[in-house]
């Protein structure tokens, strides 16, 4: 007889239980079944109220209002969770709050009893709702579940390998061979340094020759073209000797400002060491030369340049300024000069 009477308890009491959940005043259902942390969670609560709520007339028994989800209550809860979206549905005396939650922490996820009068006056911009009882939302906890449980992971994932873009292997080859390239001259400049600043200084050197031929050259072409404004034959020969003499000074270091014609020859047989060779002996020939014809117009009396008519078609101001640049010409190719000086 026991046998018989525990079974049917049982099933007595579940019938009983099943029955009250389905006829029970309140009715809260949430999905997913399974939540974790930073779901998007449904939330339907079904609530039986003859109270109209939402304002409509008697003859539409079906409407729907939003309700604002920056409700003060809400807004506390920040932590917690975040409400993304709230509605309140009528289907006749039948009320159903939809909420739609993110909770943010684990365990149980508890939104406080508020207000639902409360609410709607918030969402519609007024003091309160007509005709609205102060009726009060309980809602129950959900439980949330950490990531780890749903994943199964207790521990770090593994270090990945670095992303490598396409290409980029070949730039680290060559960003390599210019690091060895790099290295090697800075060690050889190391290992031969006295060889390398003797480098540098002789470069430097046939720089600023190089620098004083153009200068000098580019003031004679200059003078070439103002010769029409120079009215004196005079002016225009020391103008010539004055570039000359200048570019001999920066040449050789040596001032040649009041050197005379005569003094030529020894000063520039003692810069070649006691001995002048072909080339350079044209050159001392070239200066020589130009220097006795412009002092002759300088000094003399009756010292005048020749016009092209006397010149062979050519005016002599001209020819004396060609002559003066073909000679810095040869002073500049003269290596001789340039070891000596070096």
């Amino acid at each position: 007889m026991k046998r018989f009477f525990a079974p049917a308890l049982s099933f007595f009491l579940f019938f009983l239980t099943v029955t009250s959940s389905l006829f029970a005043e309140n009715l809260q259902i949430v999905m997913p079944r399974l939540i974790y942390i930073g779901d998007t969670v449904e939330i339907h609560y079904i609530f039986h109220s003859d109270a109209n709520f939402i304002g409509e007339s008697e003859s539409s028994p079906v409407a729907q209002i939003p309700l604002r989800t920056d409700y003060s209550l809400f807004a506390a809860q920040e932590e917690d969770f975040t409400v993304t979206h709230a509605s309140l549905e009528k289907h006749g005396s039948e009320y159903t709050l939809n909420l739609r939650v993110i909770p943010w922490k684990t365990g149980f996820c508890q939104i406080p009893p508020f207000s639902l009068s409360s609410l709607l006056a918030f969402s519609q911009n007024e003091g309160s709702v007509k005709n609205a009882p102060a009726f009060v939302i309980n809602l129950s906890p959900i439980e949330v579940k950490s990531l780890v449980q749903k994943t199964g992971n207790r521990s770090f994932l593994p270090q990945a390998n670095p992303l490598v873009l396409p290409g980029t292997t070949a730039l680290l080859v060559i960003f390599g061979i210019f690091a060895i390239i790099i290295f090697a001259v800075l060690l050889y400049i190391l290992l031969h340094l006295p060889k390398v600043v003797r480098l540098i200084e002789n470069f430097s050197y046939l720089y600023s020759l190089k620098k004083n031929s153009r200068k000098s050259i580019k003031k004679l072409l200059a003078l070439q073209k103002e010769s029409p404004k120079i009215s004196s034959d005079k002016d225009f020969s020391e103008k010539v000797q004055h570039i000359l003499r200048d570019f001999l000074k920066r040449r050789f270091g040596r001032d040649f400002s009041s050197v005379t014609t005569k003094a030529l020859y020894p000063i520039f047989l003692d810069l070649s060491g006691g001995e002048l060779g072909e080339h350079q002996g044209n050159a001392v020939e070239g200066v020589i030369s130009l220097f006795s014809r412009l002092d002759f117009v300088r000094f003399s009396e009756n010292g005048n340049l020749l016009p092209a008519s006397e010149n062979g078609g050519k005016d002599e101001r001209e020819s004396l300024c060609e002559n003066a640049i073909r000679i810095i010409e040869e002073f500049d190719d003269d290596s001789d000069f340039s070891e000596e000086e070096a």
